[in-house]
């Protein structure tokens, strides 16, 4: 069970993040309060490289010499989200055109939740084709847009294609 991750904690993380130009998806502190882990889930619109994450490995080491928090954490990890991991920016889809979705919809009755074909994504929402519908009708143009206000969760669906 993940443990409580105070909210300066994750300020700091957050600065330490957009030092590297990064952003800080997820922080989870899980183990015991004697031998905390922490793993930082971070990323960039290009990805997010080694480097950048040795980056903010090295800046959240040396502040846990003055910060009592971070000192007590037995190990940080600094990682890219992964493809099994939710899409949580617009700037996270465009670089997955071409790959199958998986959606949840807010609601449902608007827009069926399912696995769709990413087609575009811009900072205003994205167009997919339903990959299951297309090849039942035989119609590969039906394409639906989305807001991203509609988008509860979408993750990458790994293909072995």
């Amino acid at each position: 069970m993940p443990l409580e991750l105070p909210g300066e904690i994750r300020s700091l993380l957050e600065n330490a993040c957009s030092k590297q130009h990064a952003t800080l998806i997820d922080a989870i502190l899980r183990g015991t309060k004697e031998r905390m882990i922490l793993e930082l889930f971070v990323d960039t619109p290009e990805g997010i490289s080694l480097e950048q994450c040795e980056n903010i490995n090295r800046d959240l080491l040396k502040q846990s010499e003055t910060n009592a928090f971070l000192d007590a954490i037995r190990s940080i990890e600094v990682s890219s989200p992964g493809v099994d991991r939710p899409l949580t920016h617009w700037w996270q889809y465009p670089r997955n055109i071409g790959r199958v979705l998986e959606f949840t919809f807010l609601n449902e009755e608007i827009h069926k939740h399912g696995s769709y074909t990413l087609l575009e994504a811009d900072e205003h929402g994205i167009v997919c084709r339903d990959s299951k519908q297309s090849k039942k009708s035989g119609n590969e143009n039906t394409t639906f847009s989305f807001p991203y206000s509609e988008i509860q969760k979408a993750i990458v669906k790994i293909s072995f294609n």
